[in-house]
């Protein structure tokens, strides 16, 4: 399936490659991964994501069986608690683990051959990971056609979804790095030994040697063999003119040779992929060893060595592509430079305690940054809170058109009740548990759909903002209609202190991005 997938994409027009200036001055290619590719590791990711789903209720219900044998049974409301968890955890984390702590790649996309990077081509972070994926359930609609995200890739230079655009990242192709075997290269000339101003001294000399005396051109011969290469001089004649002649010829022989292309490329590329192929392959085998892993295990000495091996790589590179080497001699080479380069260049990894530092520092600080959206993001939800209750405690004959049937009968049971509100909120068909359980999932689900909304210029955001004020205060007119406020008041506030703020914070986040 992958071979037929990327043979489908290689005669695709959107199969372009990403182009990446290293700070070693060398510029890597990635190809970029194609619809194809892209659709059908999804469709994979979503087996597992299903597998996943099935088996742990699976799993629950054998552990729920196992104590009832035992007479000690799961109360069935822990039971729903711990599945709305579970279906949570998984529709909204499966891609976030996979791509932020896997180095890019679900099992689809590992299966596929793809990874996702940062535009820049340095591995993927966590937060570009997470934005990504809090985005995709608007790149998956209408689900499960992914119609938004195709589109919105097919017009997109370079293939980016909704998610990527957001997040900075790009999705690339991944293929094993495989040099040519060293018994499949042809003896050549060797690659030149000259750079090109020592080789237009060298010709101008051979040329008009004729004209100077003897000694004169015994003397410049001489100070022209003072320039070259050390290892150019080594079997130096009596005669330096000789000398000169004869190294004149067999260079310009190499250099006529060099752009004679065979299908390794031109035989000095070919020279040089038998000179540095071994240790191509030795700094393969470290870089696979040192992948995923943090620098700061290695000593100093260590780090210096792989420094300058990587260096002496990416001049290998440029070589290459000077020399005229193969398409695949190129792409081995730039995959390997590239996969050193993401292990120089990947982002600091973020211990517990800079993460509690984070939460107690750096949150506060954004927030305060970006007060004018999210203020916003409040009156955006408030605002039609408060112009509904208003509204429906004038004319309760409209609460029909605003209210769910389910917050109708709760508000018709408190009233009858007349007493807790606990039994009000607890005795539907769910227990305390479940009911939290399924309030903090959807209340968190809010806050993301609020902050990924605003990729579509801020208005996903605004929207889902006013829609959820409009409930909220709506909900509250039909309990005070009733008499009852202190019932959805005491339930409400404990929690929704906490959580409709966090909305609006993430409200704010979605605008900030939208005005983007």
């Amino acid at each position: 399936m992958k071979d037929i997938v990327q043979s489908q994409e290689q005669l695709s027009s959107l199969d372009t490659t990403l182009a990446v200036d290293t700070p070693e001055h060398v510029t890597i290619e990635y190809p970029l991964a194609g619809l194809g590719s892209r659709f059908a590791a999804l469709l994979l990711d979503s087996i597992f994501v299903m597998l996943l789903l099935v088996a742990v209720p699976l799993l629950l219900a054998a552990v729920a069986i196992w104590s009832l044998n035992l007479n000690v049974p799961i109360p069935q409301a822990l039971f729903i608690a711990l599945l709305v968890v579970w279906i949570f955890v998984v529709l909204w984390g499966y891609f976030i683990y996979f791509e932020a702590f896997r180095d890019g790649q679900t099992p689809g996309k590992k299966a596929l051959g793809i990874r996702v990077v940062m535009e820049g081509g340095t591995p993927l972070n966590f937060e570009a990971a997470a934005t990504r994926n809090l985005i995709r359930f608007l790149d998956v609609q209408p689900w499960p056609s992914c119609l938004i995200g195709g589109f919105i890739m097919w017009i997109s230079a370079k293939g980016q979804r909704l998610g990527d655009l957001a997040a900075g990242t790009v999705v690339v192709r991944e293929q094993p790095i495989q040099f040519p075997k060293l018994q499949d290269i042809e003896a050549t000339h060797g690659e030149p030994l000259l750079n090109q101003a020592a080789f237009t001294a060298l010709e101008s000399f051979v040329d008009r040697r004729r004209a100077f005396d003897s000694h004169t051109r015994r003397k410049l011969a001489f100070k022209l063999i003072e320039k070259l290469p050390p290892s150019v001089k080594q079997g130096e004649e009596r005669d330096p003119t000789d000398f000169l002649i004869r190294l004149h010829a067999e260079e310009s022989a190499r250099r006529h040779s060099a752009r004679l292309s065979s299908k390794y490329g031109t035989p000095a590329a070919a020279a040089l992929l038998r000179n540095k192929r071994p240790r191509w392959e030795a700094f393969r085998k470290r870089v696979k060893s040192l992948r995923g892993n943090d620098l700061k295990k290695m000593s100093g000495a260590q780090v210096g060595q792989f420094a300058a091996e990587y260096r002496e790589l990416a001049a290998d590179l440029a070589r290459a592509r000077t020399y005229g080497s193969s398409a695949g001699t190129l792409y081995a080479l730039e995959r390997l430079a590239g996969a050193a380069h993401n292990i120089f260049y990947r982002p600091t990894s973020r211990s517990v305690v800079r993460f509690f530092a984070w939460v107690r520092y750096g949150f506060p600080a954004t927030v305060r940054r970006l007060w004018k959206p999210i203020a916003l993001a409040g009156v955006l939800l408030y605002g039609p809170a408060l112009v509904t209750f208003v509204l429906l405690t004038s004319n309760p004959d409209l609460e029909p058109m605003l209210l769910s049937n389910d917050m109708v009968i709760r508000a018709e049971k408190a009233t009858e009740q007349g007493g807790d509100y606990r039994d009000t909120w607890d005795g539907m068909w769910m227990g305390s548990e479940a009911l939290s359980a399924q309030l903090m999932t959807n209340n968190i689900q809010v806050a993301f759909m609020a902050f990924a909304g605003g990729i579509l210029l801020g208005l996903g955001s605004i929207l889902l903002l006013i829609f959820n004020g409009l409930q909220f205060g709506a909900a509250l007119a039909a309990f005070h209609n009733r008499g009852v406020l202190d019932n959805i008041g005491l339930f409400v506030l404990p929690h929704g202190a906490i959580e409709l703020t966090a909305i609006c914070i993430a409200g704010g986040a979605g605008i900030w991005m939208g005005s983007g």
